[in-house]
């Protein structure tokens, strides 16, 4: 029999909480799809610090490594409250993003007509999430329902944000479309920051370019080349068999959780080759998962 639970006795906290999210696949997947989110393109990092070392409980990267969101969750008494709901606003200020969750299991309507006035108001984007927690044999199943959707920019009374498209991110968009335009064949997506080969093989990895925002002013080169899993690659096998075919084209095999990559490419020409690599080696099962 299903039996509901709460924060305070799944969990014990809200740190355990937004661990676990963080920790478990399968939960922050369904976080990140109750946010319209398509979650292979994104991580999830638990506790980070602020400049005033304040803890962030999650902060959600795109495969740049870019912060896309800012997240806070009420503690284990459940229903948020006036302080997560305000201090939200500084973490987001600290971590430069507009874009930020507040996770609770309920909230009065006072405080929803907080988060709305916010997003009104503000060049803020906050989602309000309800978690519905339930027991299991195994670990807490967590159900996320959004509550208060941010409002679209044309229906804030106060829109002050600058425009934050830089001339180097322009850079990188255009450079991603010529690496499209210019080997046709070869990817099937090409997004503002990267370029990529979905499902390659049939094996649910993807094989991206992607250029840094300097243009090849900095020590990594001009783009890193990635193998991206969404951790379900991240095993001893992937790891072997991925540092066997960077060795054997002179390349340091580098890895995270949901990823294998290599940095320092000096050129596009020099990206492309290595994705190519990277391809074929994940079509005829060089690189196993």
């Amino acid at each position: 029999m299903i039996k509901r639970s709460n924060i305070k006795d799944a969990f014990g906290g809200e740190v355990p909480f937004t661990k676990f999210i963080a920790s478990d696949l399968e939960t922050s997947k369904r976080l990140l799809n109750a946010l319209d989110l398509d979650e292979e393109d994104y991580s999830v990092t638990p506790e980070e610090h602020t400049t005033h070392s304040k803890r962030v409980d999650l902060i959600i990267r795109d495969r740049e490594g870019d912060t896309f969101l800012v997240i806070e969750s009420q503690d284990a008494s459940g229903w948020l409250d006036s302080v997560h709901a305000s201090k939200i606003t500084y973490y987001m200020y600290d971590k430069k993003c507009d874009d930020g969750v507040l996770i609770c299991e309920d909230a009065d309507e006072h405080i929803k007509g907080f988060v709305r006035w916010l997003n009104e108001n503000t060049p803020l984007r906050i989602t309000l999430v309800g978690v519905v927690i339930y027991e299991s044999s195994k670990n807490p199943y967590c159900e996320f329902i959004p509550l208060i959707r941010p409002t679209q920019t044309q229906d804030k009374k106060v829109i002050r944000r600058s425009n934050l498209s830089t001339d180097a991110d322009n850079n990188v968009s255009e450079q991603c479309q010529i690496i499209y335009d210019s080997s046709p064949g070869t990817f099937t997506n090409v997004a503002k920051y990267y370029v990529s080969k979905t499902n390659v093989g049939n094996t649910g990895l993807t094989v991206a370019i992607n250029p840094y925002k300097t243009g090849g002013a900095n020590s990594n080169g001009w783009a890193f080349v990635e193998v991206w899993h969404a951790g379900k690659a991240n095993t001893d096998d992937f790891r072997k068999t991925f540092k066997q075919v960077c060795d054997q084209n002179n390349l340091e095999a580098k890895f995270q959780n949901r990823r294998g990559y290599v940095n320092g490419m000096p050129d596009m020409d020099s990206a492309v080759r290595i994705a190519k690599i990277l391809i074929a080696a994940l079509e005829s099962g060089e690189i196993k998962i």
